[in-house]
This record gives structure tokens, sequence and C-alpha cells, in this order.
């Protein structure tokens, strides 16, 4: 698909498919000598990123609670003349942020970049949680908690070689109204703030961070046990949400469009223009770039685009 564009649209096309920009053969050895940490890596995004970072040449630490699983996509890497390993760990975990990133710095070296992949999400109303809400607080604790631990592990090491790249998948359901998923959506928004405001402090390190909403990708997040509440199934709300996502009215973007695009975030020296801000994985980057390279960012600076933002009456 071509996703370029001479003159930045009212609207820009979304991309389902990968293309020319991001393709993995325009980055391919881009990135040798660096060292990237990856989360989420058994399945889905987080798999199919780690390839897409090792196929551009980095050393990838594929991080994951399923060894088996992590074992297998090391080896694909391997065979496909990459360099990767297996950090098998919980990134919720007290204390896991600092032992993966001291096993990844022992193994590979210091850490140019982290994507921060892994995620939980909790489908259920409030009212049907119980009294401690333990699984509707674990999805924060994943989604937020862990990502803010790892970007703070990388960081010394980052700004005293005022060089690396710090990305956070996000989701689109941060801008939605949506009943059921009030954990989730919460620890998305969360999450993009916390890369805003990191954005504004590292103005001028040389480290960059952004987060990515990897558009609507076919993945395991709803398969977990915890995933969804189960006892409230028959609530109207649950049932109204869950046939809102079956029914087909959503197309898929391919699962290569996020994890190309994001090697091309911590490739690109262009892509430093993006400090902070957060961005889709289904619009054209080129055309984003063109914008944002304008001055005061053009119409992206102006009408304070790809941040989080309540405008008032």
């Amino acid at each position: 698909m071509a996703a370029s564009t001479s003159e930045t649209p009212r609207s820009l096309p979304t991309v389902y498919e990968s293309y020319p920009y991001i393709s993995r053969e325009r980055f391919a050895g881009k990135l040798n000598g660096k060292v990237a940490i990856v989360t989420g890596t058994s399945v889905g995004i987080g798999r199919e990123t780690a390839k897409s970072f090792a196929s551009a040449g980095a050393k990838t630490a594929c991080v994951a609670r399923r060894e088996a699983d992590l074992n297998s996509l090391v080896e694909e890497i391997k065979k496909a003349g990459g360099h990767a390993i297996a950090v098998v760990a919980d990134v919720a975990e007290p204390g896991a942020a600092q032992r993966i990133v001291g096993k990844v710095e022992e193994e590979l070296g210091p850490v140019d970049i982290l994507v921060n992949n892994a995620a939980i999400s909790r489908i259920g109303p409030v009212e049907a949680e119980a009294e401690d809400m333990a699984k509707w607080w674990r999805v924060l604790e994943v989604n937020v908690k862990a990502p803010v631990a790892l970007s703070r592990a990388v960081l010394p090491g980052m700004l005293k070689r005022n060089s690396g790249s710090i990305i956070t998948v996000t989701s689109g359901v941060l801008s939605m109204s949506l009943p059921v998923m009030s954990a989730y959506s919460s620890s998305k928004a969360a999450i993009t703030k916390f890369h805003q405001a990191l954005g504004i402090e590292l103005q001028g390190t040389g480290v960059t961070t952004v987060s990515v909403n990897p558009g609507f990708i076919a993945t395991e997040l709803g398969k977990p046990e915890d995933a969804i509440n189960r006892d409230a199934m028959d609530h109207p709300l649950t049932k109204a949400f869950m046939s809102s996502i079956s029914n087909g009215s959503f197309k898929h973007t391919d699962i290569d469009v996020p994890a190309n695009y994001m090697v091309a975030l911590a490739a690109d020296e262009r892509c430093k223009v993006l400090q902070g801000m957060y961005v889709s994985a289904t619009a054209p980057l080129e055309a984003i770039l063109e914008e944002a390279e304008k001055e005061g960012k053009g119409r992206i600076g102006k009408e304070k685009m790809y941040v989080i933002n309540m405008p008032e009456l």
C-alpha cells in the first residue's frame, strides 16, 4: 500500500498493510550494534516486534512469562540470522524491571531501545468486580506500573550516553467512551500521559519517547482467564460490548504494521520530532513527519494533535 503523500490531507488514510517507508527492507542493518528490550513477546504484536527489531540488526531481549514461547521465538530469530535472548519474567512483579535490565546489560550490553508491549485487559462492569478490585488493579500494574518501572530502569544509562528510545504500545480505546473497559482504557490513557510528560523532561537529552496505538490487531489480549469477568457475562453492558467486537465491524490491521512502525520510530532520526507524542501505526508515518517538521509542528502543534488534550467550552 502506498502510504506517502505529497501534501498532508485533512484526514490521513488508514493503513492496514505495511508500506515502503516502514518496511523491514528499508531498516535492515540500521540498528546494528544496538540493544533492544521488547516485552510481551510470547505472541502477537510483541513477538512480531521482536522479530522486526532483530531483522534491523538489534540484539533483542525477548521478555515474557511463557518460556517455551520465548525459546521458539529466539530460535526463529537466530535461524533468520538475528541475535536474541530469552528473558522469562512477569514485568509487574516487584523488582522485575531491575532484574530484566540487569540481565540484558550483562548478556547483551547497555540498553538502547525499550519497547513496552506487555499488557493485559479486564472486561466487565466495575460494579461486578470483587470488593478489593484486585483483578482490576492488576491491569494497572501490568499496563502502567511495569512500563514506568522499566523506563526508569533504562533511563540512567540512556541519559549518560545521550541516546536512547523508549516506546510503549498503547491503544485507541483511550479516546473512546466504552463500557466494561474501565481498567484497560484508564491504563492506556495513563501510560500515554506518562510519555507525554516524560517527553518534555527529556527534551535536549538525546533520548526520545513515544506511545503507539497499534491499530485493531487480532491478539490474545482477551483470552487469559481473568481478561473477562465470567461472572458478569449476562450483564447487559457486557453483552453489548462483546457483541460490538465480534460482529466484524472493525477491519484488522496486519500485525507487521505496528512492528515495523516501531522499528522506524527507533531507527529513523526524523522521528525525534515526535517526542512525547501518541501516534497511530495506522496512519502513514511519512505524512505525520512532514507535518511535524513544519514550523511550530504545523497543524500538529497548532491544534495540539497527538497529545492527550481536553478542549473546554
